[in-house]
């Protein structure tokens, strides 16, 4: 029996990539970005299958990244395409990152366009900060969310907020959506680079009580010097790991693991999911 997918609900853009910043480069690498496509594919990468939910614009550059992530074997059925925004492109380079995204096709995806039969046979539902703008697909993620725990998928969360930043109008309103929006998740996958922007401090231990509430139950955390997952009750970590976060919801989705697993699990398990 084929395992069951992942779905990710997030952006897709058409990047332009140099390798100094922007306004100096005069030759860019045209390729696919955006968390929700990059999440898709890093999952294939770690032999799960992926599916993205999202909404392109009508146009070359739509065509294009659907044409791209369907030749990497991301399932693209389940894209929308729109006339009444344009495919958003973003320039990058030397660190910094240039969207040109207002307004874009994915903010007007609405919870109308989502088929919620979709999340009868998946594994899990991802999203991130990127989108959770005071738009249309706002609502939509709040629709996706619900069918999906109806149906008893994970519901992961990756909040973002550093990579969020250029895309939001300000940082006050990213924050506070951001932090809304924690309780709705099964799975918080956190950087260390989330902490101070969201709690003003850079030490996890700090936040721990506040992020494990409503339906949270395991946090991956990665920061520089390696991993750690933590539950309600136990926790593991390992120095110097590359595990990526499209590993571990594959290993997680190996193990068969509904939401109302998480809480159960023990030390053991959680170094398994790490090695």
């Amino acid at each position: 029996m084929p395992e069951k997918p992942l779905y990710c609900l997030g952006e897709a853009w058409l990047e332009l990539a140099a390798d100094t910043a922007p306004e100096w480069a005069d030759t860019f690498r045209v390729q696919v970005g955006g968390w929700g496509a990059v999440l898709c594919r890093d999952y294939l990468r770690s032999g799960g299958r992926a599916a993205l939910l999202s909404q392109l614009g009508a146009d070359p550059f739509g065509r294009k990244v659907a044409a791209r992530l369907a030749s990497d074997g991301v399932d693209c059925s389940h894209l929308c395409f729109t006339d009444a925004a344009r495919t958003p492109v973003v320039f990058s380079g030397d660190g910094e990152v240039l969207p040109y995204r207002s307004p874009s096709a994915e903010l007007l995806y609405a919870p109308e366009q989502l088929d919620t039969s979709v999340f009868r046979d998946t594994f899990a539902l991802c999203f991130s900060s990127v989108c959770l703008l005071d738009a249309p697909i706002r609502l939509t993620h709040l629709k996706a969310i619900t069918a999906a725990r109806d149906s008893r998928a994970l519901v992961c969360y990756a909040p973002r907020l550093a990579a969020s930043a250029p895309h939001w109008p300000e940082e006050g309103s990213l924050r506070e959506t951001a932090l809304a929006f924690f309780p709705q998740a099964d799975v918080l996958l956190l950087k260390s680079s989330d902490l101070f922007p969201l709690f003003g401090s850079h030490e996890l231990r700090t936040a721990l009580f506040a992020l494990f509430s409503c339906h949270v139950q395991l946090i991956f955390y990665t920061e520089p010097s390696g991993v750690s997952v933590f539950t309600r009750n136990v926790m593991a970590s390992a120095a110097d790991c590359r595990l990526t976060e499209a590993d571990l919801l594959h290993r997680l989705c190996l193990l068969d693991l509904s939401p109302e697993k998480l809480s159960g699990l023990r030390e053991a398990t959680l170094k398994q999911l790490l090695r």
